[in-house]
C-alpha cells in the first residue's frame, strides 16, 4: 500500500522532465488516507497538464510522419479503398 505509493511517487519524480507539482517526496508519516491522496493530486494535476500539452504538440508530428510513411510505401488512400470495397 503506502510504501508502494511512496516508491512510485519517488520513481516518477526522478523521471520528470521538469518539476511537476510542489512536493519533492510523498509524506506518509502522520497523514491519513485522504491527506495522502491530496498530496498525490497536487502532483497529478500538473502532470496531466504536461501530458496533454505534450500530446497536442506531438500529434502534428506523428500525423506528418504517418502521411510521409504512407506516401513512401504507396499506402494510404488505396488501402482505404480496398477496405471499403471488401464490405
Amino acid at each position: 500500500g503506502a510504501r508502494a505509493q511512496k516508491s512510485l511517487f519517488g520513481w516518477g519524480k526522478q523521471l520528470e522532465p521538469r518539476p511537476l507539482g510542489p512536493l519533492e517526496a510523498l509524506a506518509l508519516g502522520g497523514f491519513d488516507e485522504e491527506q495522502v491522496w491530496q498530496q498525490l493530486e497536487l502532483r497529478n494535476k500538473p502532470l496531466l497538464r504536461y501530458v496533454q500539452t505534450s500530446s497536442r504538440r506531438l500529434r502534428p508530428a506523428l500525423e506528418k510522419e504517418d502521411s510521409e510513411d504512407a506516401a513512401s510505401t504507396g499506402t494510404g488512400d488505396d488501402e482505404e479503398g480496398e477496405e471499403q470495397s471488401g464490405e
